[in-house]
């Protein structure tokens, strides 16, 4: 569950900088006007907190040992087929 909240977030984020690259406009900050900068400085780091949880998964899920077996022992049976 917390993996789809952050990949939503890291959606969220990447739709943002789009917006700023293209239209220079910023979505993020547009929401929260200037007396709400904690605000938009907090879902900054949510977001960046998101991004670093999805390294973090990617890594474990890549080299994680029951994914490497995995692939041992299925290319094990496809040779002895």
């Amino acid at each position: 569950m917390i993996t789809v909240l952050a990949l939503i977030l890291i959606i969220v984020g990447a739709l943002n900088w789009l917006s700023v690259g293209i239209f220079d406009f910023n979505f993020i900050n547009w929401i929260f006007t200037p007396q709400a900068y904690v605000g938009a400085r907090v879902l900054y780091a949510i977001v960046g907190l998101a991004g670093i949880w999805t390294v973090v998964y990617l890594i474990y899920n890549k080299f994680s040992p029951r994914r490497i077996n995995a692939i041992e022992k299925g290319a094990s049976k496809e040779q002895h087929a």
